[in-house]
């Protein structure tokens, strides 16, 4: 796991050899074991690297090239199937001289040019220079759930390309014009949906797509190409009993193949179903127990996880190292974790992972985690939904029949735009959304089509989306909310303690079984939620844990995990401070926003209505700008 840079030169005589030491020297916590850097044409373009060392301890330096220098690889990731892929190669004719998964890629790309991307089983973003026809082409690629980030951008005189936005900016490459369109797709879905960043001349590659970069042809806005991972089952389950037995051993197999390193692997253990099965697999996989991490908020009621990881690592006979911390110290740390993204995106959840990474460092470079099983298993409350619309639907007529005290709720609102919204598309923006795409739309100063905010949404619906409409917004929102918030922010925040954070249940065999399995068998008609695979893995958890762990209550009410204590703080800041925050003399959003809009969402809090989502997001946005435009707080 590392960091990967790029500058290439608009023209010949351009030197990137500045603005690429600045790049990589502001990627010094991805990769604090070593530096690694490669110019091509008279040092016109070059590639820099930032090594965590994983795999391959010794020989595993990059840039790495291939036998004649002809191909070039600055590569961040893991490819768990690098093995079965190098024997393949080999046989073809290619000789390797590291054990590394980095050097698959070099040789791979020879074999298979870009079919090379989808026989990946792995986490990835990397960049290739193909440099066999002068003066070269650089490739950009990142994996099929986008769980490694990248971000590419031009400025006057040359493109870069960095792991981190951020990077862009502290070495002086980041175009500062915003986006205007930004503003109203942050308000819908929190987050600005990839390939857009709130900045004009600056992406972020999608999921599953890879960018080509002519270094004789330089110039527009990049173009970005979808290719398909080549990970179908080769056999469907058909009854539920195949289907119990295929998520046992295809998680079995998923946890084994991520144990792959050289140095030691750590677990973090919320004590919830998904953090303790992988746990206990680790261990099966393991010689000594995985050294397990948890953390929890001190005198927080049921937000402090540390009691249930107390329990599941007594239970698994797995050693705990417990980091407690208070509230006060949590909402502290928030707004710094805010300003440190390139990008806002409103999600206050991982913090709690960055407090541990702090801890886990200085044991362990690696850890395992039950992330990324919510997506393709149907475990947030608004995957019932999508369930329940055929009864919503039906339903309509009477939620016109409400008290007028009950139709003023956003949530009775929501309810019914959803009940009343046949196209899929914009149904499911609606499911994802803070703000609904029409009042967005409305809010931003930047006139827009409010159904060109659903576009986010379309691009990831399957070619048979009408078939199974559940399955189709899981396979959305992993690829939308998963790739661009979740993991995204998890990435930063982990990385930014050299710590490489793995995720069992989004390795590509298993979340290509996952993605099959009939809706019905993850949210039950009553609206349980991952019901089937909670009693597939029962067996896989100790006995004290299986009752509270396996049973029915684990899949009901709200998620555990979901609050933090940013939500109490924000309803005493919604009366006292917010909007003299957002909308008084210092404010950035009046620029961009329309204060006679944001308004009614204050007034509505000071009435009681919840608007916890909407006043996060706002709250974010309007930090983030004050930070990246240099205003005063």
């Amino acid at each position: 796991m590392c960091g990967i840079t790029g500058a290439l030169g608009c023209h010949a005589s351009t030197d990137v050899t500045l603005p690429l030491e600045r790049l990589t020297g502001a990627l010094v916590h991805r990769g604090p074991d070593g530096c690694g850097m490669r110019y091509f044409n008279d040092r016109s373009a070059g590639f820099g690297h930032r090594r965590l060392s994983i795999l391959d301890l010794e020989t595993g330096d990059q840039p790495m090239s291939n036998e004649d220098g002809s191909v070039w690889v600055t590569y961040n990731g893991e490819i768990y199937n690098h093995v079965v892929l190098r024997r393949e190669l080999e046989q073809a004719g290619h000789r390797f001289r590291t054990r590394s998964d980095t050097e698959v890629l070099v040789h791979g790309w020879e074999q298979w040019g870009t079919g090379l991307f989808g026989k990946l089983n792995g986490i990835f973003a990397f960049a290739l220079f193909d440099g066999k026809a002068a003066p070269g082409t650089v490739w950009l690629a990142r994996d099929p759930l986008g769980v490694k980030p990248l971000y590419v951008g031009r400025s006057s005189s040359e493109w870069w390309f960095a792991s981190e936005l951020s990077a862009a900016r502290a070495a002086g490459l980041l175009d500062s014009e915003l986006r205007g369109d930004a503003f109203a797709e942050f308000l819908v879905y929190r987050f600005v949906p990839s390939p857009g960043t709130f900045y004009r001349r600056a992406w972020k590659l999608p999921a599953s797509h890879f960018c080509r970069l002519p270094l004789d042809q330089l110039s527009g806005d990049p173009s970005f190409e979808r290719y398909a991972p080549d990970f179908a089952p080769s056999r469907i389950p058909d009854t539920r009993g195949e289907w119990e037995e295929a998520i046992r051993s295809g998680l079995r197999a998923a946890v084994t193949r991520q144990l792959m390193s050289d140095v030691p692997v750590g677990s973090l253990l919320s004590g919830g179903v998904d953090s303790t099965v992988v746990t206990g697999l680790m261990k099966e996989g393991l010689p000594t127990a995985p050294q397990a991490f948890g953390i929890g908020i001190r005198g927080a009621g049921p937000l402090d996880e540390l009691p249930r990881a107390r329990s599941a690592a007594a239970a698994l006979q797995v050693p705990l190292t417990e980091v407690s911390v208070t509230a006060t110290q949590f909402l502290m740390a928030w707004p710094a974790q805010v300003m440190r993204m390139g990008e806002p995106i409103a999600n206050s959840g991982t913090l709690l992972l960055e407090l541990l990474c702090q801890t886990v460092q200085r044991t362990h470079k690696v850890v395992l985690s039950g992330q990324g099983a919510d997506e393709p298993l149907g475990g947030y409350p608004r995957h019932v939904g999508e369930r329940w619309y055929p009864w919503m639907r039906r339903s309509g007529p009477l939620l016109g029949l409400m008290p007028e005290r009950w139709a003023r709720s956003d949530r009775v609102n929501r309810v019914r735009r959803l009940a009343a919204e046949p196209d899929q598309a914009r149904r499911f923006a609606e499911i994802l959304a803070v703000f609904p795409p029409a009042l967005a739309s409305r809010m931003s100063r930047t006139p827009g089509d409010s159904d060109v905010l659903v576009n986010p949404v379309r691009q990831w619906l399957p070619p048979d989306s009408e078939g199974d409409s559940v399955n189709s917004l899981l396979a959305v929102d992993a690829r939308l909310s998963l790739a661009d918030d979740l993991l995204l922010v998890a990435d930063h925040t982990a990385m930014s303690h050299s710590v490489e954070l793995r995720v069992p249940f989004l390795d590509l065999e298993l979340f290509a079984l996952l993605e099959r399995m009939p809706s019905r068998f993850k949210i039950s008609p009553l609206g349980e939620r991952k019901w089937l695979y909670r009693r597939a893995v029962t067996p896989l958890l100790p006995p004290a844990l299986r009752a509270n762990l396996g049973g029915m209550g684990g899949g009901m009410g709200r998620k555990l995990g979901f609050t933090t204590p940013v939500d109490e703080w924000l309803d005493h800041w919604a009366t006292r401070e917010a909007e003299l925050f957002l909308l008084g003399p210092n404010a950035r959003l009046p620029e961009y926003l329309r204060p006679e809009l944001l308004r009614p969402v204050l007034t509505e809090v000071g009435e009681g209505q919840p608007r916890g989502r909407q006043l996060l997001s706002l709250y974010v946005l309007e930090t983030w700008l004050r930070a990246a435009t240099g205003a005063a707080h």
